[in-house]
């Protein structure tokens, strides 16, 4: 073998040393080749299996870079030392001389190493350059489709949906809050056609397809590529649109991070086709992120690239051509390569890496994307701390869509376990984030293959339902995303009224949910001023009516024909949606009942109108004493004079087991489970050492707790003294609603209570008496 030519400059303080591979030994047929674009002037083809070259007395590296040209998409094969090979993925430069790519990846190599390139069976023709190795970044962009996989972030959560639910509690800030706004926007939003648009226009015969061959032209010449550059956002004015998210009653705000089109509206490290590299020009999530902080508004970003999504339904259609007329079998642009660039505006930049490569639907988890997700993820989480993160995919694994298999499966433990471990960090040690998956349970149930995980991974985050409201109480808390319109912008689109917003926010919050509302904009990033209104009128009913929504909790019925109830501070809200100024009877607020106690002033939200009212077996019939004018200043007549709230004040205001300031990780909770507890639930431990914790304001306080066979016992702990051991066991059959324990003359003030499972047999928290 000749003396190999090295350069050794040096990046960032790490050595990089670069090989001209026509200086390494050949094997097989490998060939050197004239090349005046290459760094040496030539080349090595490596054409068929059993071609390599094979360069020794490496020095002790981490990394290495391939440069090389190729006419496919496919792999090469790696090995240090005659050890197994590593495959290293390639795709197509447009040539097998003249452009270039880096295939980079993460490789341990000691000193004096000997390295091999080789073509085996399955992988592809390659034309080589050059070799960099290394530490660091080797003085190159990240390489997409090498990526390693992505390691979880040091910290107390590890990969596990079991042990990500043992400690995780959702935080206060979020039970509070109940509703939120979302910008769903990006290239896509341009065209003005709707939702999906950068599937539908490679569709022949789709409407969106036909839209664009109208408008744009074919998309052989102009692709989604094209929609991406030319989308304009002059505007969009974040400060208007935040002050009318806050106007409207939002208390947190979700960006739009990278939709199934694949394009990060961020400074994205991972994905140069980005808002800042292409198109706006604009670190669009940045700028929202610090504009919703300055509105005093918790952030949060939106992931829709999953690779199911992404990868396996809205890459593959792009890859085809027409099957009729002028434009027939020509390829639509996402088969151009970094060569088809040269003299374009988007010259030096890589379709690829935008549409990805040829390839089939199998298996997406396993794809060369799938670690590219993974660390886009992170590098957004990263930059922006968000408060919480939306992902558009299901938890799980057993659905199929568009005859692909969804759901992010065992990477999605991996991606919660990051995030929480990492948050800890931006929080001084406390919890305080959020992260929404899908179809835990439910009609989309994507645990169908291992359905006792349900419970599980419902207590490891908040999950989250597109469209599709729960239909009764939740035991854990749940996000229901919705949008006021069309998800992306379609000319002509109607909107939900002012007063159908309110009727699904009060289905939500009724049943332990929070509600995520799209407001559709315009491409060019504004709003239309009918939906400025319905905001406006939103916003003027939720300050007027709040206490009934924010840091509620659902009575022990989510509600009952045009009514629905909730809990806070003591009181009992009946939101009625369909308010006549009349009689109205309430059945659920019947005397004698296991949760309210003996009503002694009904009140209607906004008026001074005094309300009479009857309590008897019946239920609770409210008469107002005179007429109720409409709500001022809001346009929408129906909200104004049919949404009403009335505020039940009774003689049983107690603090039920999921009060707002409780905290019991790792216990679990059940509702609707009708057999006379306080509220119709119960917080229940299975397991000896965990804690249910809350703080109190009083000089009284007394446990209220079930007793049943088995049961086991608890410690009572206030202000950090050790009080009493409970036990919870009767020999009587199950007991409701007892008194366990209470403790009086405490000095006046704040106190914290802890209640320790302390025994074999389960326990239960039912509610609290605080005096």
């Amino acid at each position: 073998m000749m003396a190999l030519i090295c350069l050794l400059i040096f990046a960032n303080r790490d050595a990089i040393l670069i090989y001209e591979v026509e200086e390494a030994m050949l094997v097989g047929n490998a060939t050197i080749k004239a090349d005046n674009t290459a760094s040496g002037g030539q080349i090595v083809a490596l054409t068929k299996p059993g071609d390599a070259i094979s360069i020794s007395k490496l020095p002790v590296a981490e990394k290495l870079a391939i440069r090389y040209a190729s006419l496919h998409a496919g792999t090469i094969s790696v090995a240090i030392n005659n050890q197994p090979a590593v495959k290293v993925n390639v795709h197509s430069s447009g040539a097998l001389t003249g452009s270039y790519l880096h295939a980079i990846v993460d490789m341990a190599i000691p000193k004096g190493a000997k390295l091999d390139i080789v073509l085996n069976a399955s992988d592809i023709a390659v034309s080589i350059d050059k070799i960099i190795v290394g530490k660091g970044d080797l003085s190159l962009q990240p390489d997409i489709w090498n990526l390693p996989p992505l390691p979880v972030a040091d910290g107390p959560y590890k990969a596990g949906w079991e042990e990500i639910s043992r400690i995780y509690t959702v935080p206060a800030w979020w039970r509070e809050a109940k509703f939120g706004a979302w910008s769903h926007w990006d290239p896509q939003s341009m065209p003005e056609q709707g939702d999906w648009y950068a599937r539908g226009m490679y569709q022949e015969g789709h409407w969106q397809y036909n839209h664009h061959l109208q408008h744009f032209g074919h998309p052989s010449e102009y692709g989604y590529k094209d929609i991406c550059h030319n989308w304009v956002i002059d505007r969009w004015d974040p400060e208007a649109l935040m002050d009318l998210y806050k106007d409207m009653g939002a208390r947190y705000f979700v960006a739009m991070g990278v939709h199934h089109d694949n394009f990060d509206c961020w400074d994205s490290k991972y994905q140069p086709w980005n808002s800042v590299r292409v198109g706006p020009k604009v670190d669009i999530v940045g700028v929202w992120e610090k504009i919703a902080r300055q509105h005093d508004l918790r952030f949060g970003i939106g992931f829709h690239h999953s690779p199911p999504r992404t990868w396996g339904q809205f890459m593959t259609v792009r890859y085809t051509s027409d099957k009729s007329g002028t434009k027939q079998g020509m390829p639509y642009d996402a088969l151009q390569t970094i060569a088809d660039g040269k003299g374009l505006w988007w010259e030096g930049m890589d379709p690829v890496d935008l549409y990805g490569t040829v390839h089939d639907s199998k298996d997406p988890l396993l794809s060369p994307y799938a670690n590219q997700f993974m660390w886009r993820v992170d590098d957004a989480i990263t930059k922006y701390q968000p408060d919480m993160i939306y992902f558009d995919e299901a938890a799980g694994d057993s659905l199929v869509d568009l005859g692909v298999n969804m759901g992010l499966g065992f990477l999605a433990p991996t991606l919660v376990a990051n995030y929480y471990n990492k948050s800890l960090n931006w929080h001084q040690g406390k919890m305080d984030v959020v992260i929404n998956l899908k179809c835990v349970g439910g009609y989309y149930n994507s645990f169908k293959k291992n359905p006792e995980l349900i419970p599980v991974v419902e207590r490891a985050l908040v999950k989250s339902t597109e469209f599709i409201i729960e239909s009764e109480i939740m035991a854990y808390p749940f996000q229901t995303e919705t949008s006021i319109s069309d998800w992306h912008y379609r000319k002509g689109q109607e909107y939900m009224s002012a007063h159908k917003v309110i009727e699904l926010i009060m289905q939500n919050v009724s049943r332990n949910g929070t509600m995520l509302l799209n407001l559709t904009q315009h491409g060019r990033g504004d709003l239309d001023p009918e939906l400025v209104q319905i905001a406006k009128d939103v916003g003027v009913w939720m300050k007027m009516n709040g206490e009934a929504v924010y840091g509620s909790r659902p009575f022990e019925i989510w509600g009952e024909q045009a009514v629905s109830y909730t809990r806070n501070n003591g009181s009992v809200y009946a939101t009625i949606l369909n308010w006549e100024d009349s009689v109205v009877t309430l059945s659920a607020l019947r005397s004698g009942g296991n949760t309210l106690g003996k009503v002694s002033k009904v009140e209607i939200l906004g008026s001074g109108v005094a309300m009479s009212f009857l309590q008897d077996e019946k239920g609770l019939t409210v008469t107002p004493d005179g007429p109720v004018q409409p709500i001022p200043d809001i346009v929408d007549k129906t909200l104004a004079e049919k949404c009403r709230v009335l505020r039940i004040t009774h003689d049983k205001s107690w603090f039920n087991d999921d009060d707002p300031g409780v905290t019991a990780p790792g216990w679990l909770r059940q509702c609707n489970r009708g057999t006379d507890d306080f509220n119709n639930d119960l917080t229940i431990s299975e397991t000896p050492g965990s804690v249910w914790s809350c703080s109190f304001t009083g000089n009284y306080m007394a446990v209220i707790a079930p007793k049943e066979n088995g049961a086991g016992k608890i410690d009572v702990v206030i202000d950090g003294k050790y009080q009493a051991t409970i036990d919870l066991s009767s020999s009587e059959g199950s007991l409701t609603q007892q008194l366990a324990y209470e403790a009086e003359n405490l000095p006046s003030g704040n106190h914290l209570l802890n209640i320790i499972h302390s025994g074999k047999g389960r326990v239960a928290i039912d509610a609290l008496i605080i005096k």
